[in-house]
């Protein structure tokens, strides 16, 4: 007999969009939640045409989306049109969590803010994402990944000290808010399943990307300091970067946190009187000297097999790991081992692989379900639902309300 999900009976209305929202909710509904993902086919989530399958593109074919958009069903419909907006409302009352990150007033143009769905669903709860919060001089700012993170303070800190402010690659904090999303949501049904009470949940992702800088806040806070990038160092490690190993673009990360740690890596690289040279045999004087430091590490580390010198350093005990490109981190030992990659059906593309949830459960297992094709679950979502029959389904397809 199949085991009960902690998030069963749970219904999750999904008007989420483009990275962060999916991501949350995909986790939700492994998790055992049933989440209705809301499209438009008028304005169909870009992500569906990201990157595509086999390279070919299409929306139903976008690995991006099949990667943070299982365990899901879709229903396609068109919220500019009033009958459309209704189906809405009404699956709001079946639902006890609504989720969106449209532009500020967006949900309120549909009818669906949160003071509008409370109305028709006292407990819901319902989780609003936006790049700067609902309120304020720039609610109604758009945003992505690179502007929230340097209006949150991060692009500051990132990249070489005499380089112009770098983001740190990829839509980073999409995830890590998805993330926190899931989080917050849980916190939120926790409450309203003790108290009766539903809420509101304004989420700012700039806010909570500055959460994830705590050290320069407080340094600011607290000593008036204004911190800088370091590139891939730190004020408290040395060496603490990235070096070349043998080969073509072979690189290998290592971290040195003390004098014992680096006598250790002196040996391994042949060097072992550097440990105690004057210039190295302390963090601080390691830390004055970091770039001349880092030059005779690097010296040595060129010339030697990246996977091997990780190897003997791991011996040691000391930090350090391979830098893999996607394709080697797919053939490493370890990482299959994870089992995170699933593979599951996705309409057209078939049987492809997609990352699961990053933990491995002793009592239960999560409920993976390929993405939806775009409208895939609409006749459904209505029939069962709402009631309704076959004619009056037909007949708002038509009409072109659902899709």
């Amino acid at each position: 007999m199949k085991k009960r999900l902690p998030l069963d009976g749970v219904r999750v209305l999904d008007f989420g969009w483009i990275f962060a929202v999916p991501h949350a909710t995909a986790w939700l509904g492994a998790l055992g939640a049933e989440v209705i993902r809301v499209e438009s086919m008028r304005a169909p989530d870009l992500v569906r045409f990201l990157t595509g399958t086999d390279g070919v593109i299409g929306p139903n074919l976008s690995g991006v989306f099949h990667s943070i958009n299982f365990s899901r069903k879709s229903l396609a419909l068109d919220l500019s049109r009033p009958e459309a907006q209704e189906i809405a409302r009404r699956l709001v009352q079946y639902s006890d969590i609504v989720t969106e990150n449209f532009t500020v007033g967006n949900m309120q143009k549909y009818g669906l803010d949160y003071e509008s769905i409370r109305r028709l669903k006292p407990d819901i709860i319902m989780l609003s994402g936006t790049p700067l919060g609902q309120n304020g001089p720039f609610a109604r700012t758009v945003g992505f990944g690179p502007t929230t993170q340097a209006f949150a303070g991060l692009c500051h800190l990132t990249g070489y000290p005499q380089s112009f402010p770098c983001g740190i690659g990829g839509t980073w904090p999409d995830f890590a808010v998805g993330t926190a999303m899931v989080f917050f949501l849980l916190a939120a049904l926790h409450y309203r399943d003790r108290t009766g009470e539903g809420q509101y949940l304004d989420l700012s992702m700039a806010e909570m990307v500055t959460t994830m800088i705590p050290e320069a806040m407080m340094d600011f806070f607290l000593n008036g300091r204004e911190q800088s990038p370091q590139g891939n160092r730190t004020p408290s490690m040395a060496p603490h970067g990235v070096f070349p190993a043998a080969g073509e673009d072979r690189w290998v990360a290592i971290a040195i946190a003390s004098d014992a740690e680096f006598a250790a890596l002196c040996e391994v690289l042949g060097v072992p009187s550097l440990a105690s040279d004057s210039a190295y045999a302390h963090l601080p004087e390691r830390l004055g000297n970091v770039e001349m430091l880092e030059n005779e590490v690097a010296a040595r580390t060129r010339d030697l097999d990246r996977d091997e010198l990780v190897r003997r350093l791991r011996e040691r005990g000391l930090a350090a790991g391979p830098v893999y490109n996607t394709h080697e981190l797919a053939a490493d030992q370890a990482f299959r081992a994870s089992e995170m990659m699933i593979t599951r059906e996705h309409g057209e593309s078939g049987a492809r692989a997609v990352p699961g949830l990053p933990v491995k459960f002793s009592a239960i297992e999560p409920d993976y379900r390929g993405a939806p094709r775009i409208g895939e679950h609409s006749d459904e979502i209505l029939a069962t639902l709402l009631g309704m029959d076959s004619e009056e389904i037909a007949r708002l397809k038509e009409g072109k309300v659902i899709f």
